[in-house]
């Protein structure tokens, strides 16, 4: 009869030790990015207060500094679902049966008095209008011509708003068609999402 041998683990070859390691590391970064991501995907969203989102590219100026040819935007179509614009925010438009979207600075809501003041200059309840800071680097304002488009001062009724292009010399907007209707209203644009210019990637719109 042979003697027994009591039985030992043998050791595990460092390949295996390796290959669990990497494994439980991989695991822990996964979940470590998913939660990041789910952090930044809410914050978003509370920030947007919007869930139909969808994306435009828009190809005029009009709006430049604010949004310039061919960038790209993020809208969101419910935004006012519940409420109505404010002045300043960013709205997307119709203006006809199409889907043409035209894309807008609100700078009258019910009340306000809009007028033509001096050196191409707007007034809003008497006050000059005062446009944002453009975002990213290498933009500005244009300059403006000495003399805007001629139109006549309004007092926007309720259920309309007075929009305007952040190019002033450059847009076609209330002051050449009068006022956008708030059933006209389809959206507010957020951030850019994509601009040739990289330093405007993630410019927040309103």
């Amino acid at each position: 009869m042979q003697p027994s041998i009591p039985s030992a683990d043998l050791p595990k070859p460092a390949t295996s030790r390796g290959a669990a390691r990497l494994i439980k590391f991989l695991i822990y970064s996964g979940a470590a990015v998913a939660l990041l991501l789910t952090f930044f995907v809410a914050r978003f969203f509370l920030w947007a207060r919007c869930f139909d989102l969808r994306a435009f590219r828009v190809p005029s100026a009009s709006m430049c500094p604010a949004i310039c040819l061919n960038e790209r935007v993020i809208a969101g179509m419910d935004a006012f679902n519940t409420r109505a614009p404010q002045s300043g925010e960013v709205i997307l438009s119709e203006r006809d049966e199409g889907n043409t979207k035209f894309v807008k600075r609100v700078i009258g809501v019910a009340g306000d008095t809009v007028a033509p003041g001096p050196s191409n200059t707007i007034l809003v309840n008497n006050k000059p209008l005062s446009l944002p800071p453009p975002c990213g680097e290498k933009n500005a304002y244009a300059h403006l011509a000495a003399e805007g488009p001629p139109f006549e001062p309004v007092k926007v009724p309720k259920g309309s708003l007075f929009g305007i292009g952040d190019n002033l010399d450059s847009s076609y907007d209330s002051r050449h068609f009068g006022l956008v209707s708030l059933d006209k209203v389809k959206g507010k644009a957020l951030l850019i999402y994509w601009s040739p210019n990289e330093s405007r990637i993630g410019c927040k719109l309103n």
